[in-house]
């Protein structure tokens, strides 16, 4: 008899990684790594031929401090002007790493993991990025999840994934927002679940730039002050680990003010030891900005959905950062009640993406046992909508005389995907013989010029009369259920599509991404 294939959640997070399936019986099982720790650091070190992650990899920001990478989620979607992935680290032997390389190293170690426990090879796997996550991110993880070495990713969104395993536990039809407050970023969604299982996204918010380690960087500063009065300075170039070290002792100090009224910072600086007292109230003065960006996109959130407060049955934390004292602070005053309690801010995610697996790769029309209940695999698919709004640069105001580039819409936020858009275009002189579109991921009507374009393509048009130049040019743009986009264009005039010369690629080629596992590989090799 054939064992049950095995799919993989995967919960990549900027500061914590965990990893989950569906076992046999039904019952969502978070896995260990190979470290035997549920959690996993999203740290990778290459200060050896051979990279570590998570718990080793930890170790060397001690011994090797510039070897090592810490939150290169946050640079995923960084790129040069050419479009090329900006390297984050360079190993030992001169390799150079950059956030899909590293993600890569950092998710080849979970299924290993999994793979261990599971006694078999695991194929496929659920990966769940910020709701607000940039496009060209979305792409990245993508990517580095088939450099790892799987054949199959899925991307999802993680408030998606948190209210999936949520409500599948709680089984009631209802709308619910999920506060997501990971180390390096922050969504809020609100969504409404189905008792059949199905999700439907609402309305989404967030800032893929704000979470917890940004806590953790307005004590450093604030004790880098202590320090000076004190006679003492950090300095990172001199000594790397030491400046680590206090910042460490800054994390540490703000996990402890989640449950007490004052935490002491131990500090030594050179050959000197002192401590400094931190109160919660300090902290969450020191954090105003924070809270505040968190209190605004909750309440954009809202104003999105077109619902009221009382509209919602229950507010569900997930992100490790959720357990800070002033987030149900921030939700009593947005929201009008408490957070719920009765989930696992680190574990949910994982737990719904191994759900989700288990239902995206399920043969047509199956079912799924899930912690004692069956649900048909096409219910518990939930539907995406798109986080952010997808523009194209135009000139929109010539009529008073500004010749600049404002972002148009064409795929707007809350727009439930897969999606289409076809909008049409006029260029700007009916003698030029090409025009160049620019898609921005950005909001709309703003200065174009003020956002790096996703995408910029160079298309090759026929001159013509004004008579006939009028919205001539048929751009269309499509976006699958898992946020990736693609574009079409149509000149009417010619009546048929026209070729796309890209400024830059955005996504790796079906050989490059063989030759980086390759390499991956080859790294690993004893």
């Amino acid at each position: 008899m054939n064992e049950k294939q095995v799919y993989l959640g995967m919960d990549v997070g900027t500061t914590t990684s965990q990893i989950a399936v569906v076992s046999s019986s039904g019952t969502v099982q978070v896995l260990p790594n190979m470290d035997g720790d549920l959690i996993t650091p999203s740290i990778v070190s290459v200060a050896d031929k051979k990279p570590t992650v998570g718990k080793v990899a930890k170790q060397d920001r001690f011994l090797n401090p510039d070897k090592v990478a810490e939150q290169f989620k946050k640079a995923m979607a960084t790129v040069t002007e050419n479009g090329d992935p900006i390297p984050v680290i360079t190993g030992s032997d001169g390799t150079e790493f950059t956030a899909i390389a590293l993600s890569a190293e950092l998710i080849r170690y979970l299924k290993e993991s999994a793979e261990k426990i599971q006694g078999q090879a695991i194929t496929k796997a659920v990966i769940s990025v910020p709701a607000y996550f940039k496009r060209q991110a979305r792409v990245a993880t993508k990517e580095a999840g088939l450099i790892a070495g799987f054949e199959t990713i899925h991307i999802v969104d993680e408030p998606t994934a948190g209210a999936t395993f949520y409500g599948l536990a709680d089984g009631k039809n209802q709308k619910i927002a999920v506060f997501d407050f990971g180390g390096g970023t922050f969504d809020i969604s609100i969504l409404q679940i189905n008792s059949d299982g199905h999700i439907d996204p609402i309305a989404v918010d967030g800032n893929p730039e704000c979470g917890g380690s940004n806590v953790d960087e307005v004590i450093f500063q604030h004790v880098r002050e202590f320090i000076e009065k004190k006679g003492g300075k950090l300095d990172p170039q001199k000594d790397l680990a030491e400046w680590l070290e206090v910042l460490d002792s800054c994390k540490q100090a703000k996990e402890m003010l989640a449950h007490k009224d004052a935490a002491i910072v131990p500090l030594r600086v050179g050959s000197d030891r002192f401590s400094m007292e931190i109160t919660y109230e300090q902290m969450k003065e020191w954090a105003s900005e924070i809270i505040e960006t968190l209190r605004s996109c909750c309440k954009r959130a809202l104003e999105k959905a077109g619902l009221k407060p009382s509209d919602l049955a229950k507010i569900v934390l997930i992100g490790g950062s959720s357990r800070l004292r002033f987030v149900p602070e921030i939700i009593k005053n947005v929201f009008g009640q408490e957070p719920v309690a009765d989930t696992d801010p680190d574990m949910a995610v994982a737990k719904g993406n191994a759900i989700l697996a288990a239902a995206y790769f399920a043969e047509s029309g199956s079912e799924l046992l899930i912690e004692g209940k069956r649900y048909l695999s096409s219910s518990v698919k939930p539907s995406q909508i798109a986080g952010r709004d997808l523009c194209v640069a135009a000139i929109t105001r010539k009529e008073s005389g500004d010749n600049n580039e404002y972002n148009v819409p064409i795929i707007p936020s809350k727009a439930k995907l897969p999606y289409e858009a076809l909008e049409y275009f006029t260029p700007n002189n009916a003698n030029i013989s090409r025009i160049c579109v620019k898609l921005i991921d950005g909001p709309p009507n703003e200065l174009s010029s003020n956002f790096a374009p996703l995408q910029e393509a160079e298309i090759a048009i026929q001159p013509t009369s004004e008579q006939d130049n009028e919205g001539r040019i048929e751009f269309k743009v499509t976006m699958d259920a898992e946020g990736m986009v693609d574009i079409e264009v149509r000149d009417k005039l010619l009546n048929k599509p026209v070729p796309i010369k890209f400024k830059f690629c955005t996504e790796l080629s079906d050989s490059e991404i063989n030759d980086q596992r390759k390499q991956l590989v080859a790294r690993h090799k004893s």
